[in-house]
């Protein structure tokens, strides 16, 4: 320990336990093994760079590592890993007294004419010292012009020079000079090594505080030393001041504004139920005992984290800091829960911090954050909406883990009916029966007509009753499917068996949802059952056949129903004299429907530009609670 635990003399400056405690030694610094080894081997054998850059996150051992290696290079007994420490160069560094060990800190004497000076020092020799060393502290913060301007001096220095520089942001140090400097990272501490120097500084100051309390400091400071034995030093006070030397964990939480691991496990456990409300309560909890709640959010994904990590590498993993109480609850949630929506509850608190770091709002932002957690995991994926929409399949209910039921075909229609720029459907006329058809036509021979031949009793249904059955067979199993029908014209059967599926939209997904062997095997069968004969299934895509527009009622009544004074088609063969002596009589008023506006008018053909769009073009909406789900204009309407 490199630190005195005396008091301050009267009249003296108080100083900070991170100075008073600062290592002084290779042997006093934690964590940082991997560096430390490779200097050592650097001294021992003689090997000394001219530039060394260290490089990590914030109280790591930077700067105190500088200033030891500093020291290693000038001890009287050096060039060695072990200084004295007594000797007139060792006690001066130490004291920051020593001339020819020159700290810059480079965040405010980063311009060109900073470096020219420093060019004009390193020319001159050391005053007694055998390395003249620069300490470079936040290097990175050298505009572009100073770091092009120190190119050369720390590529080829004078003889005796040691450039030692410092960064937490390795990232923007030019590569032209990271390249001219041997490079070490500093990981960040770990906690059961911070906990041990904290338990031993406390046993320098004569202050006695639980274990408990030291792991809650080690996780707080996330791998910085500095930063722990600042929260230290608030809590020595407080210490000396209690009854029996000690502060229990509560008092320490209530001190610091931390949130309990206990109160954060509950939270957790609500939220993968799906309760909102406790959540709230517990978020006006946290604003009430004043805590940040940034670092509450964080503190939330730390468990969220390590309920993962439970989950993926097993309840022995030791990627996981809890032990204890606290680890057997979290093993039993891991087992409990289900990983996608422990995936989810993270996005969703990630998304919340960093909207935390940019809003005002704090407490609305968490509150907020806290409900989308509480739904995570509820919406579909958007690999269970592809495989829906491919093969017309329900989608799956996340709550129950069963097919959603369909949508009402009705409220779909008034739904579409009803919507903002579009005009109202026609009312469907009714659809004649098939047995009429042969009764009318046999009323007045047409010779000069190509009417169709006469359907017999019990042969396959009309084209159009065709296609209504087959999507009310298909509805209730797979809605997706039965709105892709509805773009579709019916023909057939035929005398082979073959009913011929001729797509009116241009759309891919219908085109691929119809392709699918299990949607075609799907469509056999039920078309079997409506004809009573085994059928085969032709399918014609947009692009291979004209398009057609969809069956009519009234279009098809009028084929069966000759007109009284239409002349025959120019395609049809001489008529003779005897069918046009004799007219044939008008059909009863009953048997005709009477014509409604724009009912017989196909429906109007998209426009070339929307034919010419690409597929899903008009399927960009993309659900804002989370990325990546989106809603198909044509399956909108379906759940």
């Amino acid at each position: 320990m490199g630190g005195a635990p005396e008091e301050p003399r009267p009249g003296t400056a108080y100083r900070v336990l991170a100075r008073r405690f600062r290592p002084t030694s290779f042997g006093e610094m934690v964590g940082q093994e991997a560096v430390l080894d490779a200097l050592r081997s650097a001294l021992a054998t003689g090997r000394i760079p001219h530039a060394v850059m260290l490089s990590g996150s914030r109280g790591v051992g930077k700067t105190t590592l500088a200033r030891i290696f500093a020291r290693c290079l000038n001890c009287a007994q050096g060039p060695t890993a072990d200084p004295c420490g007594e000797c007139d160069l060792c006690v001066s560094i130490l004291r920051g007294s020593c001339a020819d060990v020159v700290e810059i800190d480079a965040a405010s004497h980063n311009l060109v004419d900073d470096v020219r000076e420093l060019r004009e020092r390193v020319a001159f020799a050391s005053m007694g010292a055998r390395y003249k060393v620069y300490i470079l502290d936040e290097v990175h913060m050298l505009t572009r012009s100073a770091f092009n301007a120190f190119l050369k001096t720390l590529e080829e220095p004078p003889p005796g020079v040691v450039f030692i520089m410092a960064t937490t942001e390795l990232h923007k140090v030019p590569e032209t000079i990271r390249s001219r400097c041997q490079v070490h990272l500093l990981g960040r501490i770990g906690e059961s090594d911070i906990a041990a120097r904290l338990a031993a500084i406390c046993g320098h100051e004569g202050v006695a505080l639980a274990p408990e309390i030291l792991d809650e400091i080690a996780a707080q400071c996330r791998g910085g030393m500095r930063d722990a034995e600042t929260a230290l030093e608030r809590l020595l006070p407080l210490a000396r001041e209690s009854a029996d030397g000690s502060l229990s964990l509560e008092e320490y939480q209530r001190f610091a504004h931390r949130t309990g691991v206990d109160a954060l496990i509950d939270v957790v456990a609500q939220l993968l139920e799906g309760q909102a409300a406790p959540a709230l309560r517990f978020a006006a909890a946290v604003v009430d005992a004043g805590a940040d709640e940034r670092e509450t959010m964080a503190e939330l994904l730390e468990v969220l984290r390590g309920l993962l990590l439970l989950q993926v590498d097993g309840p022995d993993s030791g990627l996981v800091r809890y032990s204890g109480a606290v680890r057997t609850r979290l093993v039993e949630l891991a087992a409990a829960a289900d990983r996608l929506r422990v995936e989810a509850m993270i996005q969703a608190g990630l998304l919340g911090r960093e909207r935390l770091r940019r809003l005002e709002d704090h407490r609305l932002v968490l509150e907020l954050t806290l409900l989308r957690m509480a739904e995570a995991g509820t919406l579909p994926q958007l690999g269970e909406l592809l495989a829906a929409a491919r093969s017309g399949a329900p989608l799956r209910d996340p709550a129950t883990g069963t097919a959603a039921p369909p949508a009402p075909a009705a409220a779909g229609n008034e739904a579409q009916a009803s919507a903002p720029g579009r005009a109202p459907a026609a009312p469907k006329s009714p659809v004649p029966a098939p047995a009429q058809a042969p009764a009318l036509a046999s009323s007045a021979p047409a010779p000069a007509r190509a009417t169709p031949a006469p359907t017999r009793a019990g042969s396959a249904p009309a084209a159009s009753d065709l296609c209504s059955g087959l999507i009310a067979r298909v509805r209730a199993a797979a809605p997706l499917l039965a709105r892709t029908l509805e773009q579709v014209n019916v023909e057939g059967p035929d005398e082979q068996g073959e009913v011929r599926l001729t797509l009116r939209s241009e759309r891919k997904l219908h085109r691929e949802r119809l392709a699918s062997k299990g949607v075609q095997q799907q469509l056999r069968t039920a078309l079997t059952e409506l004809v009573g004969r085994p059928v085969t299934v032709a399918l014609t895509p947009a692009g291979d056949a004209p398009a057609a527009a969809p069956p009519d009622p009234l279009a098809a009544s009028a084929a069966v129903t000759p007109p009284s004074s239409s002349p025959p088609p120019a395609s049809a063969p001489p008529a003779s004299p005897a069918p046009a002596a004799t007219p044939p009589p008008d059909p009863p008023p009953a048997a005709t429907p009477a014509p409604e506006p724009d009912a017989t008018e196909p429906p109007p053909k998209k426009s070339a530009a929307k034919r010419a769009s690409p597929p899903g073009a008009a399927a960009r909406k993309v659900a804002e609670r989370f990325d990546g789900q989106f809603v198909d204009s044509d399956d909108s309407e379906q759940p």
